[in-house]
Formats: C-alpha cells, sequence, structure tokens
C-alpha cells in the first residue's frame, strides 16, 4: 500500500511550473484530498481527489476515481472575500476485475497515457475542436 504524500504536477505555462498538492484532510472515508496551496485565497486553490474502493463481497472491482479541479476566481478587488468565477475539471477512472492480471492493468494504464497525449484529444481541449 503506498504512503499519500506530495504530488507534483507540471502546468503548461510558457515558463512551466511544478505545481506541489499537499495532502488535505477529508472528512469522507475512501476519499483523500489534496491542495495546490500556492493560490493565497482558498477558494481559488487547485484541488485533487482520489475515492477509491477495494474488491468486496458485493464489489468484484476495484474502483480509482481520480479529480482534478482548477478554479477561477472572479476579477474582484484585492480587498474582500473572492468568489469562484468558474473551474475547469478534468477526471479519470478505473474499474479494475478482481480477476485482471498485472499486464491487463499495465496494459490500461498505458493506452490512457496514451489516449491523453494524442493530437485529437488535445485540440479538444486546447482549441475545444469537436469529433464527428
Amino acid at each position: 500500500m503506498a504512503i499519500r504524500g506530495n504530488i507534483t504536477l507540471t502546468d503548461a505555462a510558457a515558463t512551466p511550473v511544478n505545481r506541489v498538492y499537499r495532502p488535505y484532510q477529508s472528512n469522507s472515508p475512501g476519499l483523500l484530498i489534496w491542495k495546490d496551496t500556492t493560490q493565497g485565497v482558498f477558494a481559488g486553490q487547485n484541488t485533487l481527489a482520489l475515492a477509491q474502493r477495494s474488491v468486496s463481497k458485493t464489489a468484484r472491482t476495484n474502483k480509482f476515481s481520480w479529480k482534478l479541479e482548477c478554479p477561477v476566481l472572479e476579477q474582484v478587488a484585492a480587498y474582500g472575500p473572492q468568489a469562484v468565477a468558474y473551474a475547469n475539471i478534468g477526471s479519470i477512472e478505473l474499474v479494475l476485475h478482481e480477476r485482471s492480471t498485472l499486464q491487463e492493468r499495465k496494459d490500461i494504464l498505458a493506452q490512457l497515457r496514451d489516449l491523453i497525449d494524442e493530437a485529437i484529444v488535445t485540440a479538444q481541449v486546447q482549441d475545444l475542436d469537436l469529433i464527428y
């Protein structure tokens, strides 16, 4: 079992910046949260969340759901409360049957990594191109 620690993700700025997501307390069992605290305003901090479930008598699969939420604050005066204008959200969900082999799990992970890097996905995200 892995121990929860910091997670470093790099953004796509002209000069890329490493964003360090630090463990944050969650009040929900099975939910782990990390926050990028470089944004001074709590409401504007990027959040990485992981909901996880192991095989049980009723569920024959392991399930891992990752969610990255990047809020953008309204442009208001430097004083007073800050409000979230909108948030960009990305998620990855893996459902792995208890009978799956290590190689099968490696294969799905490798293919998902490749999918994220596909030109068609890049065009969707960066240029909002629709697939037809």
